[in-house]
């Protein structure tokens, strides 16, 4: 391996800490701290600084994800072998991560706003299913197993 493959390397490693953090946070949300409160609520301060906490988080994720996967994808889109089914995965990757971070970076802080409503309207529940922690949980999930799917498509496209 050359400074170029080990560079490559640790970026691929940054880029799947990063998702790994944002998802896993949302797999801790959903699974553990989400049950919790619902057994006995600490109170909104607490929920605030979860969220603080957790913003902070994504933001960091996403900013390392756009970068990283920016580099790696320009890496993997320069080979020789790359083909039309890598490239349409890729872009389904792309498409569904970018629509996460838009939900996290301009949805997010109005559904939090929102969560105070006791009786939402049928237009915020279906908004609330499409852009809510278990949506975006979802999708980061499928967005986990479209970076296999990337790699083995890569890989065999490297034998003859």
């Amino acid at each position: 391996m050359n400074v170029i493959d080990w560079i490559l390397l640790a970026i691929r490693w940054a880029h799947a800490l990063g998702a790994v953090a944002w998802v896993g946070g949302g797999i801790f949300y959903l699974m553990v701290l989400r049950p919790a409160f619902g057994r006995r609520d600490p109170g909104p301060d607490t929920h605030r600084a979860i969220g603080e906490e957790f913003r902070g988080l994504v933001n960091t994720a996403i900013i390392v994800l756009i970068v990283t996967g920016a580099i790696l994808t320009a890496s993997r889109l320069t080979a020789d072998n790359v083909t039309i089914p890598y490239v349409v995965v890729l872009v389904v990757k792309i498409v569904l991560a970018l629509y996460m971070m838009a939900v996290m970076r301009f949805r997010r802080p109005q559904l939090a706003r929102q969560e105070g409503d006791s009786s939402p309207t049928r237009k915020a529940r279906i908004r609330t299913a499409l852009t809510g922690p278990a949506a975006l949980l979802g999708i980061g999930v499928i967005i986990f197993g479209l970076a296999d799917v990337l790699g083995y498509l890569f890989e065999s496209s490297l034998t003859p």
